[in-house]
């Protein structure tokens, strides 16, 4: 039995408990033929997806139903001129139709390109030429957001569209019409299978590569080290543009036999708790913020299926573990991550939960600290979090002009930008970051990006935004503004400038508050100090 085959057999390993060996990629993967097309083989109307509608209509889709969808749109990106290796952005809200178009490029060698439903026209223009889009696979709301690089693509599909409607196909009049499924791509481990945007930190999000062993790690971790089995269902509120949705709406669930629970729209934190229940979760992905917010809203809820709450984005904070073990009587354990890397640590629910704990590095990943020569730091000394270079499951590199360039790294380790530190036991601990980005609700934004779109007020002479501690979010945005001559601050002023950059931006990235200052602080080099802004007291 080969490495792939074994891991595809029901999982027998003990729930929470580190495996001794890693597996190792296969020489080739890919996710819709030997995912997919297994599980068609073996559990053809088991449920691989339970889709739960803006209006609450519920939609399941079987191994069977989504393979005969993702191979119809695959014939149809093959017939619109599409061919193995071109980039297609995929933005579409949370929908069994968004995992049929990540699988159905898979299946043919188009690498997808997720992409988050909130960020402006200007922002997916921008995504889509950083990475050369030839295609994208969308839902009609969003069409307009396009404007700018429609012409470039050759393949154009939406949902709720009509045939030739402003250029695009309809989705689903693709997957009801009864084409052949074309021949599966055959995969190297090592080739370019996947893109993510990055939330940009010193410059504009970067175009993160990602090789086929990079879906295989994802597909198995942290899932084996959480006992994922069938009959599992497994849901997270998570954005379809980030890896958290890829990894807990897509490639863990399938992978190991489990189903996965995708709901459109925004639920209020009170609606959280019912659909845990409703719908038998087992393992729940939800960052601290969320957590926070469904404890605030509900008193005692029913979670009896609930074995395993997993959280990323923010270290684990003991109040935060104790509070959550209590309310929904399952414990929380906390994994660390980012976008060029796996969820490589985990925190282990058998031992004590600590303040800025991310865990150990799981099986298959070296996480480890360094100082600055690249030598492992003894512990109790802080340093810089990296991984090693030879780990499967990071990033091949950024796309830049149609190539691939290398990120980050000092000797033989990947960069992180994080600062940590480790224990005598292993265990590893986060302090902060090295770039300014900010951590907030789960999202790193990058403050570059704010500062931008708020600079381009015209009110605005100079800003310069940093993260704030926030009890609800782990950090919020707030911004600095120099105005320019003749200006006056005030909270209407205030107000408009965040209107204003939430029209240019993703919502989410927006200042919560606003200080208008006469100056900004400088390094001696000319440069902004963000550390001495994030210790200013609050203008009264």
């Amino acid at each position: 039995m080969d490495c792939l085959t074994s891991l595809l057999q029901p999982d027998t390993a003990p729930s929470g408990q580190a495996e001794p060996d890693a597996p190792v990629p296969p020489a080739t993967f890919n996710f819709a033929a030997d995912v997919l097309q297994r599980r068609v083989e073996d559990m053809a109307q088991a449920v691989a997806i339970i889709g739960v509608g803006a209006d609450g209509a519920e939609d399941r889709w079987s191994f069977e139903r989504v393979a005969q969808a993702s191979g119809r749109l695959a014939a149809a990106m093959l017939e619109g001129g599409l061919v193995r290796g071109d980039r297609v952005l995929v933005f579409m809200p949370r929908i069994p139709l968004w995992q049929v178009a990540m699988t159905a490029c898979l299946h043919i060698g188009v690498i997808p390109v997720p992409c988050v439903t909130q960020v402006s026209r200007q922002e997916l223009a921008y995504r889509g030429r950083q990475c050369g889009a030839r295609g994208a696979i969308s839902s009609r709301e969003f069409l307009e957001r396009f404007e700018g690089i429609e012409s470039s693509l050759v393949f154009r599909a939406a949902r709720s569209g009509k045939v030739g409607w402003g250029g695009w196909d309809d989705l689903q009049g693709i997957i009801d019409s009864p084409r052949v499924a074309p021949a599966f791509a055959t995969v190297d481990a090592d080739a370019p299978a996947l893109i993510y945007f990055t939330s940009g930190s010193s410059g504009p999000p970067k175009a993160v590569v990602h090789a086929a062993r990079g879906i295989f790690v994802r597909s198995w971790q942290p899932w084996r080290q959480l006992g994922v089995k069938q009959g599992d269902v497994i849901w997270t509120t998570s954005d379809t543009g980030w890896t958290r949705a890829g990894s807990c709406l897509l490639f863990g669930p399938w992978f190991n036999r489990a189903a996965a629970l995708i709901v459109e729209g925004t639920l209020r934190a009170e609606e959280r708790p019912g659909m845990l229940e409703k719908y038998g979760v087992t393992i729940y992905g939800a960052v601290a913020t969320e957590l926070r917010q469904v404890m605030a809203s509900v008193a005692s809820p029913r979670l009896p299926r609930l074995r395993w709450t997993l959280s990323a984005g923010e270290a684990m904070t003991d109040d935060l573990a104790s509070r959550w073990q209590a309310f929904s009587e399952a414990p929380l354990v906390v994994g660390y991550g980012q976008t060029e890397t796996p969820t490589a640590t985990l925190t282990d629910p058998r031992g004590p939960a600590v303040n800025g704990m991310i865990g150990r590095p799981m099986a298959g990943n070296h996480v480890t600290v360094v100082d600055e020569a690249g030598q492992e730091a003894p512990a109790g000394v802080e340093g810089d979090i990296v991984f090693d270079l030879a780990d499967p499951g990071l990033l091949l590199g950024y796309w830049v002009d149609g190539g691939i360039v290398a990120a980050p790294r000092r000797g033989p380790w990947h960069l992180t930008g994080d600062r940590g530190w480790r224990d005598e036991r292993g265990e590893l601990y986060f302090i902060g970051r090295s770039d300014d980005v900010i951590s907030s609700s789960g999202y790193r934004i990058g403050p570059t990006e704010v500062e931008n779109a708020l600079g381009a007020h015209p009110a605005v002479l100079e800003c310069a935004v940093v993260g704030v501690p926030d009890a609800l979010r782990g950090e919020a945005v707030k911004a600095f503004v120099v105005l320019q001559p003749g200006q006056q601050g005030s909270e209407a002023l205030s107000q408009i400038l965040k209107d204003h950059v939430k029209q240019l931006v993703a919502p989410y990235k927006y200042p919560r508050s606003i200080d208008f200052v006469d100056s900004l602080p400088r390094t001696a080099s000319g440069k902004i100090s963000r550390r001495l802004l994030r210790e200013r007291k609050p203008v009264p």
